[in-house]
């Protein structure tokens, strides 16, 4: 956790839930058992700017996604509908879950949630998550006296 805003953001109970997930899941015997993917599948990656999400959301289009955003969390909401006339006992298999779903993702850091943007394009959502000026590190100069 970045300590320049440790005043404003940190809360020791969130960073305390945060590490007890991480304990439990190591611990876990069968991980492959109880290991339930989400939709869609997600990458967050840290750029000079502040952070980008990928989500790979095949078979959807732009207006199929719903985005909501806050200082530090961001919310993708859907539906993956079914094809119309294939009804549920005609399936041999299913491997592709359908119905409405929904992540929500707790940033590293505050964002400026004005400058947030989004793209779609060839299933892939691109959303762009500029980090807030509070946020930012500040170089201080430090001078001498005498």
């Amino acid at each position: 956790m970045n300590g320049s805003n440790w005043q404003e953001g940190w809360n020791p109970f969130q960073e305390l839930h945060r590490e007890m997930g991480r304990l439990f899941e190591s611990l876990d015997p069968f991980p492959s058992a109880r290991h339930v993917r989400q939709f869609p599948p997600i990458n967050v990656y840290v750029d000079e700017e502040g952070f980008l999400l990928s989500a790979q959301l095949p078979g959807l289009s732009a207006e199929e996604v719903e985005l909501t955003v806050t200082s530090e969390t961001l919310s993708l909401r859907g539906e993956r509908k079914r094809v119309e006339g294939v009804t549920d006992d005609s399936y041999r298999r299913q491997e592709r879950v359908m119905g409405r779903w929904a992540r929500t993702v707790t940033l590293p850091d505050r964002i400026d949630e004005g400058r947030v943007s989004a793209q779609f394009a060839n299933g892939v959502l691109t959303v762009r998550l500029p980090r807030a000026e509070t946020a930012k590190p500040r170089h201080i100069t430090v001078s001498s006296q005498g």
